[in-house]
């Protein structure tokens, strides 16, 4: 990269230049990165050989020990029916999960966090964890993804105390790896400050072998996160954690959950946001995008890249790295792409009153008509201006949320619509592209649009 202007944009185009000749003076240089921990988490940077040439080491990557290794978790995330199931024990043991208005639930239920045998049967878990798993550096001990915080009068009194629901959590947590620090003094405990945890306890703090992950999913990501008055209280509850924790990572979210296909302008907040982490003390960063199959989702490919350039390196340039990827990726048709890209993120810039969470629909102020009108043009030009059948499949992929939209908002009766269902249908099949969303796979939506 630095001296042979090597550039690897996705796991099969990469830019190297051809010379006759190399010449290399001698090179003695060191990079610690900002963060222990990075991991743009997209389909296609999966790969082993993309995460190793950019510096990533993530998780769920396919990284060998040959490739650098990387950061290995035991159960990722979302743990507490793993340590104890209402399936196997809510019958005969409901004090083992969350009351809620007096009465234990055995449904979109959370573990009693001061019920003595929940600790102990969670210690002995994440024991059996690390034996079975002995190569993972981090072990979580996380809620399950709903809500429903047991309400019963211990744990209660503890999040009354400390004045959030992450007092039962941390202090839970914090016996946990407390248990385990002497006989596993190199394994860390991960945790969730997520929805009803995410506020930080007023006087309990992580033990040293406690990583907290807090995770931004309520956030307006079109601005800014320490810019958009929409985060006010995510922005003081980072600045709380940073205080109290010497290991904070975080969940990002980076793509649209429900629309995986919609226009996402977001390429300009992840270099402050990623660039506010840090400055908030944070080690680790994981950005979650569309890791559906395929992976198509809109501009995957970049976003991974832009996303691996600036978790290695917080400094540097968007424009640089969109700029390169797009020459390298698109060839000749870039310009026209480029300018797509241009208008639609002008467009949420300069509107502080537009705000984009990851639950957008297509009917967001930034896809007007003229938007979207202007859009097609755009790559009518850029599908006449590829260089290869390569380029062009590549364009027709970058070309599906317009069409997305287009599907979403024209009237059943249009006759465009068929036309513009045939020609996406076609290319998500070529391409292979599972999902819709997060919730609705591909085949689901193909028989809901075609029903229409």
């Amino acid at each position: 990269e630095d001296y042979l202007n090597c550039r690897w944009f996705t796991s099969n185009v990469s830019r190297i230049p051809k010379k006759d000749r190399i010449e290399l003076r001698q090179i003695n240089k060191t990079e610690i990165p900002e963060l222990e921990y990075r991991e743009p988490f997209y389909t296609d940077a999966f790969d082993g050989d993309w995460c190793a040439r950019n510096k990533m080491n993530s998780t769920t990557a396919r990284l060998t020990k040959d490739q650098g290794g990387k950061i290995t978790y035991s159960h990722f995330v979302h743990t507490f029916d793993a340590i104890l199931s209402p399936k196997d024990h809510f019958a005969e043991h409901p004090e083992y999960f969350s009351e809620i208005d007096g009465k234990r639930i055995s449904e979109h239920t959370q573990l009693c966090l001061t019920n003595p045998y929940v600790l102990k049967t969670a210690i002995e878990k994440v024991r059996q964890w690390i034996k079975e798993s002995p190569e993972a550096n981090i072990f979580s001990v996380s809620q399950n993804d709903w809500y429903n915080p047991c309400q019963c009068s211990k744990c209660k009194a503890i999040d009354d105390a400390e004045g959030s629901h992450s007092g039962t959590m941390l202090w839970f947590v914090n016996q946990v790896a407390e248990a385990i620090e002497k006989d596993y003094p190199d394994k860390a405990i991960d945790t969730l400050a997520y929805q009803y945890t995410r506020k930080p306890p007023k006087t309990i703090k992580p033990r040293k072998n406690v990583i907290v992950r807090l995770c931004s999913i309520e956030c307006c990501f079109s601005h800014p996160l320490d810019e958009c008055e929409v985060n006010a209280s995510f922005k003081a509850d980072i600045e709380g954690w940073s205080e109290i924790s010497d290991r904070l990572y975080i969940w990002d979210y980076v793509t649209d959950f429900s629309h995986y296909l919609l226009p996402f302008p977001n390429l300009y907040v992840l270099k402050p946001n990623i660039q506010f982490f840090i400055n908030h003390g944070v080690k680790g960063i994981f950005e979650e995008g569309n890791y559906s199959g395929g992976g198509k989702g809109e501009f995957a490919e970049l976003r991974a890249y832009v996303l691996a350039k600036l978790l290695w390196n917080p400094n540097y340039d968007t424009d640089t790295a969109i700029d390169e990827f797009l020459e390298g990726y698109y060839g000749k048709s870039a310009s026209p792409i480029r300018e797509y890209i241009n208008i639609l993120h002008g467009n949420v810039m300069c509107d502080k009153s537009l705000h984009m969470n990851i639950w957008a629909n297509p009917k967001i102020g930034y896809l007007s008509e003229d938007n979207i009108s202007l859009a097609e043009e755009l790559f009518d030009k850029a599908e006449k201006m590829a260089d290869n059948d390569d380029i062009l499949a590549r364009v027709l992929v970058a070309r599906l949320p317009i069409q997305y939209v287009r599907i979403s908002n024209l009237s059943e009766n249009d006759p465009k619509r068929l036309d513009i269902i045939n020609k996406f249908i076609d290319v998500v099949d070529k391409e292979g592209i599972t999902n819709i969303s997060e919730g609705m796979s591909m085949d689901a939506y193909k028989k809901l649009i075609n029903k229409k």
